[in-house]
């Protein structure tokens, strides 16, 4: 039976259009001890996966299994961009989430001290439904300062 065999590529674009396709798994011996790391290239996105997996192939010399994994690299100020993205829309969430928390005690507040649903709405510019949602909606939490 055929052993199946496993790896991940990296594949970035270059400034050409093209796609460098490199293999870290695979390597061999250069000159002046420098190890050579299995390197291709396609000419499209889509053509990454198929040239990686020939890639593999043609370096194993073996027609045995082999799946390859393509990771897309992108340059690190892109990938910033994207962490800080993430990191902002997350921040946004936790402040969505306490101004919700804010309302939701300002509401119950407001009522507690005898203010109609009605008063509570006019004061707060939201309709009498909302107030009611607000009242409603989950316990009453603390907020983290």
């Amino acid at each position: 039976m055929t052993e199946s065999r496993s790896m991940r590529a990296h594949a970035y674009r270059d400034d050409d259009g093209w796609w460098t396709i490199k293999i870290p798994d695979l390597t061999s011996p250069g000159p002046n001890g420098r190890t050579i790391v299995a390197t291709g290239a396609a000419t499209t996105y889509r053509g990454i996966e198929k040239a990686a997996h020939d890639l593999a192939t043609a370096w194993l010399d073996d027609d045995s299994v082999v799946t390859v994994d393509v990771e897309i690299d992108v340059p690190d100020e892109i990938a910033k961009l994207w962490k800080d993205g993430t990191e902002a829309e997350e921040a946004s969430r936790a402040a969505q989430a306490r101004a919700v928390i804010l309302r939701r005690n300002a509401v119950r507040a407001l009522r507690a001290r005898g203010y109609p649903a009605e008063a509570a709405a006019a004061a707060f510019g939201i309709s009498r439904q909302r107030i009611g949602q607000l009242e409603k909606s989950e316990p009453s939490e603390r907020i983290a300062s």
